[in-house]
């Protein structure tokens, strides 16, 4: 087995509830939405290889980094928010009967536009967040935050609070945020997702400008049983922007 750290923070008593984060960010982008959860329930927040101060080892698949995951977190339900969706359900492939219920926040079973999957972003948007990482991560980031609060009411403000807490854990590993613009356009998730065996919940934003709200019509045709909640004025980070509404839907 792998020497490489894993980062893992808990809060609260309660029936756990593990939290998995996007690309670019970490643990800390869940603070406000964990002190809240953390009132009635266990909250795991974990921070995905190479973010945070989870440590990266490139001679890992993405499979692998999942089921080191699982191994080190309690049974109960899990949020997966954009990227974190994939592992989320990667672990749920690997250990279905460790998890009660899946929420997938922001997320998209296939990121990327497909001959048979419209309802998804072109693929030259990961590459273009590809060339911006050479100017850094602090830029890229902000870049990427921006344009997921677009449209949402104090926008500036949240990213500014935002970036503050996620420096508090340093920048990740370079080959991280490589690796993860890999993984969203190369993963196709649907046929996992129409097999899955335990209760899904989709929360949707409105003015999302990577996951279109949209979504919500074509998900159906991968598995009718998943439940879909959208909030008509959040974008890519709901928990962030209507955390209350958020929060009621969980």
């Amino acid at each position: 087995m792998s020497t490489q750290r894993l980062s893992i923070r808990r809060q609260g008593n309660g029936n756990p509830i593990i939290l998995l984060h996007g690309w670019g960010m970490n643990s800390a982008i869940f603070d406000s939405l964990g002190a809240e959860l953390s009132k009635t329930r266990e909250v795991v927040c974990v921070d995905l290889p190479g973010y945070g101060a989870s440590g990266w080892d490139g001679s890992l698949s993405f499979a692998v980094q999942a089921g080191m995951i699982a191994q080190e977190i309690p049974r109960g339900e899990i949020l997966g928010w954009s990227m974190g969706g994939l592992y989320a359900l990667e672990m749920v492939r690997q250990q279905p009967d460790q998890f009660s219920r899946i929420f997938l926040a922001s997320f998209n079973p296939c990121f990327v536009q497909r001959r048979d999957w419209s309802c998804a972003v072109k693929s030259e948007v990961f590459d273009e967040f590809a060339r911006n990482l050479e100017n850094g991560w602090d830029g890229t980031v902000s870049r990427f935050l921006a344009l997921q609060m677009h449209g949402v009411e104090n926008a500036r403000v949240l990213i500014r609070e935002t970036m503050s807490r996620l420096k508090t854990f340093g920048e990740p590993d370079p080959q991280a945020l490589e690796f993860g613009l890999r993984l969203m356009k190369q993963q196709d998730m649907r046929t996992l997702l129409g097999n899955i065996g335990i209760p899904v919940k989709m929360i949707l934003g409105g003015l999302d400008a990577l996951v279109p709200v949209q979504l919500a019509e074509e998900i159906i045709q991968v598995n009718p049983r998943i439940e879909v909640e959208s909030l008509a004025s959040a974008a890519h980070a709901p928990f962030l922007s209507h955390k209350i509404p958020f929060l009621s839907v969980l």
